[in-house]
């Protein structure tokens, strides 16, 4: 009895020290200064038994080797990791260098996690690290992929790396101006139809609807998922080659842009063929402020029809001056 008195008075004393420590400002919370060795190894201990069990029942799908699966895996790293966990032959990123504690260099071999582990990470993310829960913006398909390339990324010269994450979901940069003076607008699903659909198209029109409503609300995830993985996308000469390229790139100055927008339908036309439809669709959409516009918008959507519902496949945007 005494024995455990003495054990539940000292752990009292430790709480209640600690919590003093903690209200006088006395822990050291500066990521440029790193834990002292036991508080480290606490926190591994602590993040490999808690990853361990929280992926115990993760269900890994047979499709990681899928050259298709690793490349679209590819384009996604390169847009969301890269920056902090670097690739084949990368040096140090400044962002990279300010974090503590340093996230793993996914291109050399470390110790090993498994798959399901690998997962769970990138959906949930691990608190006060910088790893961030991709899962609150991403589906399992996109993070499946991620882990499917980072199961090879090791094995990758930087220019298999290179060419995979060109495949997967190239690089097209254009600095804020450019997207912002874009040469593509949107339909409104506010403005009055001027439709001439035949029956089997209403669905598919109501989808590509739906996506211009969530860009017009600022919902650039809610909006990506409704496209294709192979993403066709053809704007001012230039193209973007799928979901996550125009994901990483303009999907996101597009929903800027529309906020800011009025657009009011014109015409529209389409039709339903088995799984594909398209949809094509005449606007005028003005916009004020630095730059104002006032133009004519086309707009020519295929969508194929999915498990899921109909999904945007390929994109054409073009404009011109309204006279």
């Amino acid at each position: 009895m005494k024995t455990l008195i003495t054990v539940a008075t000292t752990l009292f004393l430790a709480v209640l020290t600690g919590l003093a420590l903690a209200y006088a400002g006395a822990f050291n919370v500066a990521a440029d200064q790193p834990h002292s060795a036991p508080v480290s190894r606490l926190l591994e201990i602590a993040r490999e038994q808690g990853i361990a069990k929280s992926a115990h029942d993760v269900v890994v799908p047979d499709n990681l080797i899928d050259p298709k699966v690793i490349a679209d895996g590819a384009g996604e790293y390169a847009e969301m990791c890269a920056e902090c966990h670097l690739s084949p032959g990368a040096e140090e990123t400044e962002l990279r260098a300010g974090l503590y504690p340093k996230p793993p260099e996914l291109a050399r071999p470390a110790m090993p996690l498994s798959a399901a582990e690998q997962f769970w990470i990138i959906k949930h993310g691990i608190k006060m690290t910088g790893m961030p829960a991709w899962g609150l913006t991403h589906d399992d398909t996109r993070l499946w992929s991620m882990v499917a390339f980072i199961r090879k990324l090791p094995s990758l010269t930087a220019e298999q790396y290179r060419e995979l994450s060109e495949s997967g979901a190239g690089h097209h940069h254009h600095d804020a101006e450019e997207e912002e003076s874009s040469d593509h607008v949107h339909a409104d699903d506010d403005a009055p139809p001027g439709t001439a659909l035949d029956g089997s198209a209403v669905d598919a029109a109501k989808i590509v609807d739906e996506f211009q409503h969530q860009l017009h609300q600022g919902h650039a995830e809610t909006a990506a998922a409704m496209l294709e993985p192979d993403l066709l996308v053809f704007e001012g000469g230039e193209s973007e080659k799928s979901r996550a390229e125009y994901s990483g790139h303009h999907l996101g100055a597009d929903s800027k842009f529309l906020q800011n927008a009025t657009v009011r339908r014109i015409s529209r036309r389409g039709k339903a063929v088995g799984d594909l439809a398209w949809i094509a669709t005449e606007s005028e959409i003005t916009a004020a402020g630095e730059k104002p516009v006032d133009l004519i918008s086309t707009e020519t959507v295929v969508l194929a029809k999915t498990p899921d519902g109909w999904r945007l496949a390929h994109i054409h945007w073009s404009s011109r001056v309204k006279k």
